[in-house]
């Protein structure tokens, strides 16, 4: 099936392209983790519609969930990824996602889950040492309902990168008191099927 429109998905064309049940994207919407960029729902009869990005932000969110993060973490995780794409594109003229992690030679991103409740990004950029930035406190963000000047406050303590952090900061091997979930929002871009 052709879309009508190109870079624009339905939730069904969406769910089509993610390989997902519409009823899973439809509960991201409906907790605010991912926020239609073309059209919201508008009453009877309406329908969403997504953007390239918005497709990043589900499959993310997706991969999130089954590590079994919350659902109010996985909306600051997307929220923030937001934010950091307008701070990676003062760092890297034109760097939009999902396009900038699909090219070739793509910057290396992702998202780590430190404790359950640090959140940073690492960026490398070719074979350059990866730059972290981050460490929000999830649990200063998280109660239901995300407050967006929490996120806000945080996220502009956290825009440069940080000091060095050592491995034991983002967790240990296994039987160790650290646990890390790690995503490779790189890997998850260029595995997301936005042609038809």
């Amino acid at each position: 099936m052709v879309r009508q429109r190109p870079n624009e998905w339905t939730l069904s064309e969406a769910a089509r392209a993610l390989g997902e049940p519409e009823h899973r994207l439809i509960y991201l919407c409906e907790k605010l983790v991912v926020q239609p960029d073309v059209q919201e729902a508008e009453g009877r009869g309406s329908s969403r519609r997504f953007s390239p990005r918005n497709l990043l932000e589900f499959a993310v969110a997706l991969r999130l969930r089954e590590a079994e993060i919350p659902t109010s973490i996985v909306a600051i995780v997307i929220y923030v990824l937001r934010a950091f794409e307008t701070g990676a594109g003062k760092m890297i003229p034109g760097f939009e996602l999902p396009d900038s992690l699909r090219a070739a030679h793509a910057p290396d991103l992702r998202a780590v889950i430190s404790d359950g409740n640090k959140l940073y990004f690492t960026l490398r950029r070719g074979a350059s040492a990866p730059k972290i930035y981050g460490g929000l406190d999830l649990n200063a963000l998280s109660p239901s309902g995300t407050k967006r000047s929490a996120v806000e406050r945080e996220l502009a303590r956290a825009k440069r990168p940080t000091r060095r952090v050592s491995p034991s900061e983002f967790g240990h091997p296994e039987g160790s008191n650290h646990t890390r979930v790690e995503v490779s929002i790189t890997r998850i871009a260029q595995d997301v099927r936005l042609e038809d």
